[in-house]
């Protein structure tokens, strides 16, 4: 009987795991305390907001990445430094992909806008492909078309993706805008 506790104490125990933010790498983590620390987040941040937070970004993580950015400190004479709204504009380069994420946190209303623009650079053909896929698509209503770009709009969100064709070169844009809110 003290066995058989034993080991559905340890399925119990193992059942439940370490949580997504907890078992981050350490440099995932050292980005995403660093940009809470830069935009002046609430300093009692739950772990289910740094993991909204961490989703916003995380998947652009992959292999091997790397990161850099501007904020209100990033200039010497930068008066911006002490205001309420603090501004992070991210970028993150890996081997798929540069995406740009700009977080923007307005601490008098207590949320957070991020901005999101993935740019994939690929062959003429594919981005082509792609462009008509999502013409085909019921959910997206295009905006704008010329000889070489055009870019949609999916219905119901700000959500875009845009088109940029120059023989024998294509280049795929997703932009999409959320909020956190951390009331």
């Amino acid at each position: 009987m003290k066995h058989i506790l034993i080991v559905i104490a340890l399925l119990a125990t193992s059942s439940f795991g370490l949580d997504k933010i907890s078992s981050l790498p350490k440099n995932q983590t050292k980005l995403l305390d660093t940009l809470i620390t830069k935009l002046h987040l609430p300093a009692d941040l739950s772990k289910k907001k740094r993991t909204e937070l961490y989703d916003k970004f995380g998947t652009f993580l992959e292999k091997d990445w790397s990161v850099h950015w501007n904020s209100n400190t990033s200039l010497a004479d930068s008066k911006l430094k002490n205001s309420k709204t603090q501004v992070i504009d991210l970028m993150i380069y890996n081997n798929e992909r540069v995406t740009n994420i700009t977080f923007i946190y307005f601490s008098t209303e207590k949320q957070l806008l991020i901005a999101t623009k993935q740019y994939i650079e690929t062959k003429s053909s594919s981005a082509m492909d792609s462009f008509h896929e999502t013409e085909k698509s019921k959910d997206y209503t295009k905006e704008s078309e010329s000889d070489n770009y055009a870019y949609f709009e999916k219905k119901g969100f700000v959500s875009y993706n845009g088109y940029h064709v120059e023989e024998p070169v294509g280049l795929i844009i997703y932009e999409s805008a959320s909020l956190i809110d951390f009331n």
